[in-house]
């Protein structure tokens, strides 16, 4: 069984990745005012509470292996779990790609392999990852709660010396960021924002490995969320410091920009090693947790049985297997926003999916034990529902080709699911 310092380490794990190293660039080209761009990342860490409660309730009341997929099967039956959980295995699929694109991106950057395609390097990491599932839970485990303190704590150790660096000077009126100000920056930032909040769900997947799963999960979640969060408003206030605005839009990596500016080269580089150490152990975590439901639904016949077979470590191997495989044939594109456009929808159509599973839960078996229970229901997820849906519509507005494929990727799921269900 696995314990509450596991939990935490994956949540920890799970949100810090690619995300903060990158997006800060992305929200300031998309928008131009530091007091606007610190507001939107506090707003993006309130969403993401927001969300977490619903998760936790729901976590803590059903522990199961196969996250989104078991607790909206056990809501709303199998066909509706099906075509979540089919789009959730799409999800883990694609985050897995771009933060293994990401990775690759890094190791250039710190001038490692800089004459290996970045496609190539992507699907290295991921192969990399399957080696290290197909040992076992319990080893992999111990090994993923290693590696995702030691990224927290040189996460932090970053944000201290950006904090004592000397401040930019004032930037000169009229620069290129904040072009996109409007629906659209609005959008754009947003969603780069809550690409790198999400991961906080990760011990769901886990429920029936957890130690204490009516404990764990709610310490695991907002523990972790916590932490990372505040570690996210002040590593920006901190970029804002050392850098402009359009320093920070011009620059794919702000955060190595910024400990460049801070440290010399050698923390460009420093910062650099940092995400692929992060990014890698992220990748690492991602292939445990969303081969777990691939397992699930194979265990419920939503996948061809042969998914569900579990080695003698605790490891689903056909399940990695597959998962690794589709993962390591998106990441070979390199394409990293293309890939993280494709992914957004699909992780906002599973949150609005589990505030609907919370709703009807709470009307179709009010005695469940429910260790956590979400404050000044109905409120909550009402408001949930809400924001994701408005940030749903922004996303597809903002990017219809890309999310176009992400939304039929869902309905030919679902046509599937109906095929075969017959």
């Amino acid at each position: 069984m696995l314990g509450l310092g596991f939990g935490l380490a994956t949540v920890v794990g799970g949100v810090i990745g690619a995300g903060i190293l990158r997006q800060p660039g992305v929200v300031a080209g998309a928008i131009g005012d530091p007091t606007l761009i610190l507001a939107l990342w506090v707003i993006g860490g309130l969403m993401a509470f927001l969300n977490a409660t619903i998760v936790v309730e729901l976590g803590a009341s059903l522990p199961r292996a196969g996250g989104p997929y078991a607790l909206v099967a056990h809501a709303f039956g199998a066909r509706t779990g099906a075509l979540v959980g089919w789009a959730d295995w799409f999800n883990g699929m694609s985050t897995l790609a771009f933060l293994a694109v990401a990775c690759g991106e890094f190791l250039k950057r710190a001038g490692l392999l800089e004459d290996r395609p970045l496609g190539l390097l992507a699907a290295a990491l991921i192969a990399a990852a399957f080696v290290l599932n197909w040992q076992g839970t319990r080893t992999n485990g111990a090994l993923q709660t290693l590696l995702c303190g030691a990224k927290g704590l040189a996460l932090a150790a970053i944000l201290l010396g950006l904090l004592a660096a000397p401040a930019a000077p004032p930037a000169e009126p009229g620069g290129p960021a904040g072009e996109a100000l409007g629906l659209a920056g609005f959008a754009l930032a947003m969603r780069a924002i809550h690409n790198t909040y999400t991961g906080y769900q990760t011990p769901i997947y886990v429920g029936e490995e957890l130690r204490r799963p009516e404990q764990a999960v709610a310490r695991s979640v907002f523990g972790g969320l916590a932490l990372v969060a505040g570690l996210y408003i002040l590593i920006n206030f901190a970029l804002l410091r050392v850098l402009t605005v359009g320093e920070m839009a011009a620059s794919p990596l702000a955060l190595a920009e910024g400990a460049a500016r801070a440290f010399g080269e050698a923390g460009g580089v420093a910062v650099a090693a940092f995400g692929v150490l992060s990014v890698a152990a992220s990748v690492n975590l991602r292939l445990m947790t969303h081969s777990r439901g691939a397992f699930a639904m194979a265990r419920d016949g939503a996948l061809p049985a042969a998914l569900a077979r579990v080695a003698e470590g605790g490891a689903p191997r056909i399940a990695l297997a597959l998962t690794a495989l589709g993962a390591g044939g998106l990441a070979a594109s390199g394409a990293y926003l293309a890939i993280v456009a494709i992914n957004a929808p699909l992780r906002i159509l599973i949150e609005i999916a589990l505030v609907a599973t919370l709703i009807r839960l709470r009307r179709s078996a009010p005695g469940l034990a429910r260790p956590y229970r979400v404050p000044l229901y109905p409120l909550p997820a009402l408001l949930a529902l809400l924001a994701n849906g408005a940030l749903l519509a922004a996303v597809v507005w903002e990017d219809p080709a890309n999310s176009g494929i992400a939304l039929a990727a869902v309905g030919a799921a679902a046509l599937f699911i109906w095929w075969r269900r017959r």
